[in-house]
Formats: structure tokens, C-alpha cells, sequence
């Protein structure tokens, strides 16, 4: 029988040091790794108020800070489009915009 070791953020068990704060990113998930920032952004996305500066943020890709575009939203959430690996056409260095 194997075990799955889960990120602590990744356990729903697990109560963090660090949730929204009145809707808010607290100032730590900044100094966090990549990986660690999207398992947060993962977790709290649904708790977030909007209007919020996250341009220094990884919310959902590795390759680029911010939100995706509305574009790649809708493809994704229809199941096909450059999201489904992990990155955004408007914001993704790979694509050189």
C-alpha cells in the first residue's frame, strides 16, 4: 500500500497559518516559493475579495504571475485550450507577448 505525501496546504485536514485575511492575500504568501503560492491560490481562490493588485503573485501558473486572460479562462473551463498545461497565452513568456 503506498502513501500519498500531501503539501501541507494540499491536506484539507491541515488549518493555515496564513488564510485571506477580510478577503485579503496576507503579505507572506509574497515570499513564498512558486509551488507553494498556487497550492495557497488553489485553496483560498473562492474566499478572495476582488480588485486585489496580484501581479506579483503566481495564482494559478508557474510561468506567469497575475491571473490568466478571460480567453484562456473560457477555453479551459470548456475543457481544451493553452491553460489545460499550465500557462496563458497573454501573459506567458514562452509566448513572447
Amino acid at each position: 500500500m503506498s502513501t500519498t505525501i500531501l503539501a501541507l496546504l494540499d491536506d484539507p485536514t491541515y488549518q493555515p497559518k496564513h488564510p485571506p485575511v477580510d478577503g485579503r492575500v496576507p503579505a507572506a504568501v509574497a515570499r513564498w516559493a512558486t509551488a507553494s503560492q498556487l497550492r495557497w491560490f488553489r485553496r483560498y481562490r473562492h474566499h478572495l475579495a476582488h480588485g486585489q493588485d496580484l501581479a506579483h503573485l503566481h495564482t494559478e501558473s508557474p510561468h506567469h504571475t497575475d491571473w490568466c486572460c478571460a480567453p484562456c479562462q473560457a477555453e479551459y473551463e470548456q475543457g481544451r485550450g493553452v491553460m489545460t498545461d499550465g500557462w496563458c497565452c497573454c501573459h506567458d513568456a514562452r509566448t513572447g507577448r
